[in-house]
Formats: C-alpha cells, structure tokens, sequence
C-alpha cells in the first residue's frame, strides 16, 4: 500500500519539495525546486476558473469510483490528477494525498466522504481565486515598495485592522525545525492541504519583507531582489518569447531615441528662428510666442499625445 511523506522549506533564495513515496518495498524520493518567491507569484498568474472544470472531473470520477468500485475511474481520476499537478507545483501535494486517499478506498472498500472528500474538490477552484484576490491586496497594502515606505509589520497591523474578515487569513501548520541536506538547519513544513503550501509562502514573504512591485508593462506583481530600479519583470509576454524586461528595454530604448530626434529637431528650429531675429526677419514676440507653442508640441510628442511625424510636420509648417 501506498504511503507518502510531502515536505517543504526555503534555504538560500529557493524553494525546495521532496516527497517520498513508498509503495510496497520500493521507496522513491523526489525534489523539484523553484526561486523563492515564484511559485506564489506563479500562483497569482494561474487561471483558477480554468481549473474548475478538470476538478468537477475529478469529483465526478471519484462519484463513479464509490458508486461502482470499478478501478478504471481510480486510475482515470489519477490521470487527471497528474495533469492538475502539471498545472503548478503546490499541487505535487494534491496529488500525492489524493493517490494515498484512493489507494486507501481501494484497499478497505471504504469510499466514504471522510476519505474521498470530494467536495473539498469542488470547492477548490473558488477557495484559490478567493486567496488570490486575498494575497494581491495584501501585497498592495503590505509588500508593495512604491505605495507606503512604513515598515511592513505597522502596515500589516493596519491592513487586518482596516480589512477584517476579508483580509488574508493564517493558518495554523505543522513546522518542524530540521538539519537539511546542506547542513543548514530551517524551518521544515508538513502541509496538510495544498492551502497550507500557500499560506507558508505568503507568510515567509511576509516575514522576510520581501519587495514587491508591479510591472510597468504586464501590470502583474513580481519581487524587487536586486537594486530599487528594477521596473519591470521577467514573465515571457509575447509570442516571441520576449520577457517584460526585455521588452521594457526595447521601449526605453525606442522612447529616448525619438525623444533625441524630437530634441534636435526642435533645438535646430528654435535655432534658425533665434537668427532671424537679428536679421530682422522675425519680430521677437512673434518668435516668444512660437518657441511657447514649440514647448508645447514638443512636451506632447514626448508624452505620446502626437507623433514624432505629426510634431516634425508641425515644424516645417510652422516656419512657412
């Protein structure tokens, strides 16, 4: 018969999950690991409504599974397990308590709610996007370094009490202290549910302070790790691949090219202009008033109001 141990812990900047399956007398152990903090960041960016569908799926075969005893709709809920955990990494937990929970129906003939909770499943996919919403307003009014320079925990004080109910909830986990395989010892979590997973990881950021910010171009938070500067993340964003920083770059790059060629070319208008006055071609307030009117063009071209074209245009005619 199955049994299985799931645990995990953050040491150096990552994020480590093993788990150990033992199946009669085979004994498997398996780590996967991830920058801290990008799985709660990856977590943020899952399409929970997507996943409605694939756990109603779930339930249905497990219905199935008690009403007929059949071990096709085991192995068919157990497929679809897998592709859940495909998903994102806090589900690895999932499906690791949901292959014990089946194995252990099949082997007592014990199909009880109790066992194969299935409305738990059911009720998966609103309990996730209700903890979303939860964890990005805790990280606008908490963690997000541009909004409120206080220190995080007189934020977080007055985020519950501003909040209440509806603010992010801790849970109580089992923790245990641990010597790791580096040497190293940390805090160890035995998760429970796939909900303990997150909570451990808003904690830490919580706990750790780590800096959040929202990026210029996808508008979706990411952690600040390096110098106050950073602007944007490293999601991928577009079909080519590009990520938000790279792209950020590209339109950095682009907007203080054009605003070069937007300068000169107001600078050698301006220019001409001045030299007219001595040549007495031009009035001084005459002049004046088109150097305020070429200001103003050329704060609008470089806000993006106008083109670079349509500003160059109004130059050129502006001297007719």
């Amino acid at each position: 018969m199955l049994n299985y141990d799931f645990r995990t812990y953050i040491a150096e900047g990552t994020e480590f999950y093993g788990m150990s399956i033992k199946n009669l007398d085979a004994l498997e152990y398996h780590e996967k690991k991830s920058p801290f903090p990008g799985s709660l960041l990856a977590f943020l960016d899952l399409d929970t409504e997507a996943l409605a569908p694939l756990l109603k799926k779930i339930s249905d075969e497990l219905w199935s599974l008690t009403l007929t005893q059949d071990k096709r709709f085991a192995q068919e809920a157990l497929s679809e397990l897998a592709e859940l955990e495909e998903r994102h990494i806090y589900f690895s937990h999932l499906r690791l308590d949901w292959t014990w929970r089946i194995g252990q129906a099949l082997a007592l003939g014990n199909f009880s709610e109790n066992l194969l909770k299935r409305s738990a499943l059911l009720r998966m996919a609103e309990n996730l996007k209700q903890m979303q919403e939860q964890i990005r307003e805790l990280f606008a009014n908490v963690l997000d370094m541009d909004r409120d320079q206080r220190p995080v925990m007189r934020k977080m004080a007055d985020y519950y009490l501003r909040d209440g109910e509806s603010a992010f909830r801790f849970r109580a986990y089992p923790l245990s202290f641990e010597l790791l395989p580096s040497g190293d010892f940390a805090e160890v979590l035995v998760p429970e549910t796939v909900y303990d997973i997150i909570d451990y990881h808003v904690r830490e950021c919580v706990k750790r302070e780590v800096r959040m910010r929202v990026c210029k171009n996808c508008g979706r938070y990411f952690a600040v790790t390096g110098h106050g500067g950073v602007e944007y993340c490293d999601r991928v964003c577009d079909k080519k691949g590009r990520t938000c920083r790279e792209v950020g770059a590209i339109m950095a790059w682009t907007k203080r090219r054009g605003e070069d060629d937007i300068f000169k070319a107001y600078r050698r208008e301006y220019k001409k202009r001045f030299a007219w006055i001595k040549a007495g071609k031009i009035e001084p307030s005459a002049f004046y008033a088109w150097g305020e009117e070429a200001r103003r063009k050329k704060d609008a071209c470089e806000a993006g109001v106008i083109s670079e074209e349509e500003f160059l245009e109004w130059l050129g005619k502006s001297g007719e």
